[in-house]
């Protein structure tokens, strides 16, 4: 199967790393581990931060000035499916369905959604956003959801007969199997548990995990531990900055880092402790459980379809500090319960997030598109 694939987001080849960034390129393993023929349509991004009518109107031009080249560039190997990952309000995909009708082929999405920000007010700042999207959505013959909250959205969006499926969440562990521990620094006493933390340090969401991290450590400064930083980004200093009344030899910033540089570190790691307040699915978590770092987070968004509690962490409801900063402090406390959910949380990802297990799902629903 020959399929074109696009991720109006970001690109799977783009230099900065992210969770859509990784999600695409597991997307694109995951096709070619079934044995399609796998070709990125195109690289532009039709992703803003602004809702403004002018960044729309710029975008959606864009796009459409691109469509003739890239069905031209195709028509040498022309493709049997159209594939878009994660297009939505702040993103719509305006060169799939198009791309699509000149070769009169399937076009399938994976992740469309909307964001649940621009509401305030009483308003909606991105209606004209949300109207491109859906209706592009509604040219779609498939959209395969990660989340239940999407295939909801979908449905109510587009009404009943919209054609949606699931698809589980899944990462590429055998490309991080073999990581290599970093080293800490000389001063830290070995048998210190370690928790580690990573995301970029941006306004907004970002910034307010990293204040509900320094929240739950605060009753936590006696017992034994130590914490490292990864990430780096325009709120940098101020997230420096809640960590400022603890002890500076027991925190390590690493700045922003390389993926294979994380994952060096989450092999050193005890502990992976993002709160995942309002995270859409935080990859990071199925890597770290995969290295065999239990969680601590919250039961928000996302984050349950990807970390089992009592399995492969602990959650709290959202918003209960006290509950989170009290399961990180059972797991700084009692190795071996660190040790069981350590193996389980390797067990729990082989099962149910493998992109093996995933690769034959997604291509038979890709196939089933085709025939139908």
């Amino acid at each position: 199967m020959k399929i074109a694939f696009y991720a109006p987001v970001k690109p799977p080849d783009h230099h900065i790393p992210s969770g859509d960034r990784l999600i695409g390129q597991n997307i694109v393993k995951a096709l070619e581990l079934s044995g399609a023929d796998v070709t990125v349509a195109s690289r532009y991004i039709s992703y803003s931060k602004r809702n403004s009518d002018e960044v729309l109107e710029r975008k959606k031009e864009g796009a459409l000035e691109r469509v003739d080249r890239i069905v031209e560039r195709l028509s040498n190997s022309s493709p049997d499916l159209f594939l878009t990952y994660h297009p939505y309000c702040k993103a719509p995909d305006w060169i799939g369905p198009r791309v699509a009708a000149a070769f009169e082929i399937p076009y399938v999405t994976i992740e469309a959604a909307h964001t649940g920000q621009g509401f305030e007010n009483g308003g909606d700042q991105w209606k004209k956003w949300r109207d491109e999207a859906q209706s592009e959505f509604k040219k779609a013959d498939l959209h395969l959801c990660f989340k239940p909250t999407d295939k909801d959205y979908l449905l109510h969006a587009l009404g009943p007969d919209t054609p949606v499926d699931d698809i589980p969440i899944f990462i590429d562990t055998s490309a991080d199997a073999n990581a290599q521990p970093v080293a800490h620094p000389t001063h830290w006493r070995p048998n210190v548990p370690v928790i580690f933390t990573a995301a970029m340090m941006r306004p907004g969401k970002k910034t307010e995990n990293f204040k509900i991290i320094a929240d739950a450590l605060k009753p936590l400064q006696a017992l034994n531990w130590n914490l490292v930083i990864a990430g780096s980004g325009p709120e940098e200093a101020v997230v420096r900055e809640l960590f400022a009344p603890f002890a500076a030899d027991r925190i390590l910033f690493t700045g922003g880092i390389e993926h294979e540089d994380v994952m060096a570190h989450l092999a050193k790691a005890d502990v992976f402790f993002w709160p995942g307040w309002k995270e859409p699915i935080g990859m990071v978590y199925l890597e770290a459980q995969s290295q065999g770092v239990p969680v601590v987070a919250s039961k928000s968004m996302g984050v349950p379809l990807v970390v089992k509690h009592g399995v492969s962490g602990l959650l709290t409801p959202e918003d209960d500090t006290k509950e989170l900063s009290e399961n990180l402090s059972k797991l700084l406390s009692h190795p071996v319960l660190r040790k069981d959910l350590s193996q389980s949380a390797r067990d729990y990802v082989r099962a149910h997030h493998s992109i093996e297990a995933a690769s034959r799902e997604l291509m038979s629903k890709l196939q089933a598109v085709l025939t139908s």
